[in-house]
């Protein structure tokens, strides 16, 4: 059935919302009161006319016998009342990609998720331990061949990686009052359907679409975490970005903490920032992917905006992922850790000769005396 004809006026005023909210669709439907998709069809019906451009740019637009949606901008040539030439106008579309915000797309998509279900608490835990268990860079979503790689790497082979070795993790961990799921970036290994890197723009080797490869990455974290709170008393999520997934990371934080909003033995943090900073007892966790910076910077940067806790705690670890093979040091009082990654090779780092193996570690901390063991998983 064709789509019914829709008034120039009831198209402008949804241009006219629009631009009242700066350039965005969800903040114009919530201020003229309309249904989101009703509001998006009528301003994308809007655009195609070329109603967000300028009279000088829709008139533009007709002289080249081009739509609002091809029309992203060009040079107007300016005439005098003689008809001469006096110069040229450089006009562009408005940018509208704030339209649909990724943050509000996220709301709207998770509105919807279900609590999830109550997990009986362990009878027996030491209050006195904590565990963190790191997941550095799994990469899920990547595609590589083994024959190519030494190894074949999916998006069902990396989460069921995710759920099996931090399993594995748990089972083998003392049972610790405390748990950290902390994700220490690059979940994900695109973090759009563009398949590029988000600043460098390298091209990816993909498993499949964005959209399937994000439900598997929050279904893995939900098992892990529903998994380790039967050993737990109190688990706290942490889902840091990497720069594969700078956006996504934002869906999976949003996701876990609507499924475990009813759980008050699952805290999921919902905060902006790089960086995972935390204290407990006579220990400071900190954690970053560690694309932003060397570990020298880093450390120094916590030693200065966390004086307080740096100097009322003995023991001091940071973890950075990014770069997939192990590296530590110690840093002027801190421990630095670089971890292995979760992930395969892909075929960039097969052709570059990149050796480091996949490995997932759990590591426990006693509140006083800090490090008091690790169990480490692989294969």
């Amino acid at each position: 059935m064709p789509t019914p004809p829709l008034s120039r006026e009831a198209m402008l005023e949804a241009v006219s919302a629009w631009r009242d909210a700066g350039n965005n669709v969800a903040r114009g439907a919530e201020l003229v009161g309309m249904n989101y998709n009703t509001f998006k069809s009528r301003f994308e019906r809007a655009k195609r006319a070329g109603l967000h451009l300028s009279g000088g740019a829709q008139a533009a637009m007709q002289d080249a016998g081009l739509n609002g949606v091809e029309a992203k901008g060009g040079w107007i040539h300016n005439y005098d009342n003689e008809g001469k030439k006096v110069g040229t106008t450089r006009w562009s579309a408005p940018d509208d990609a704030r339209s649909d915000d990724l943050i509000e797309r996220v709301k709207r998509t998770i509105a919807g998720i279900e609590a999830a279900p109550v997990i009986p608490a362990p009878a027996h835990v030491s209050d006195n331990l904590l565990t963190v268990y790191p997941l550095a860079d799994a990469h899920i979503g990547m595609m590589a061949w083994g024959q190519e790689t030494g190894e074949d790497y999916d998006t069902k082979i990396a989460a069921d990686r995710v759920r099996s070795w931090v399993a594995r993790a748990v089972d083998a961990s003392p049972a610790s009052g405390e748990a950290v799921i902390l994700g220490v970036g690059d979940l994900t290994h695109a973090d759009d359907q563009q398949n590029m890197t988000p600043r460098s723009k390298h091209i990816l080797d993909v498993d499949t679409r964005h959209f399937k490869t994000l439900d598997a990455t929050i279904a893995a974290l939900a098992y892990s975490i529903e998994y380790a709170a039967r050993r737990h008393s109190k688990v706290t999520v942490r889902i840091l970005p990497g720069n594969h997934d700078q956006n996504t990371y934002l869906a999976v934080m949003f996701a876990l903490c609507e499924r475990y909003r009813d759980n008050p033995r699952v805290t999921v943090q919902k905060e902006p920032g790089e960086f995972w900073v935390h204290r407990w007892g006579q220990c400071l966790f900190a954690a970053h992917h560690g694309h932003g910076g060397k570990p020298e910077r880093m450390v120094m940067w916590l030693a200065d905006e966390h004086a307080a806790d740096w100097g009322q705690t003995k023991h001091r670890i940071m973890w950075t992922g990014h770069l997939h093979h192990h590296k530590s040091a110690d840093i002027g009082g801190m421990v630095w850790e670089q971890l292995r990654a979760i992930t395969a090779r892909d075929a960039y780092a097969a052709a570059n000769a990149y050796t480091a193996r996949a490995q997932l570690q759990a590591i426990t901390f006693d509140k006083e005396h800090g490090e008091i063991m690790r169990v480490k998983v692989a294969g």
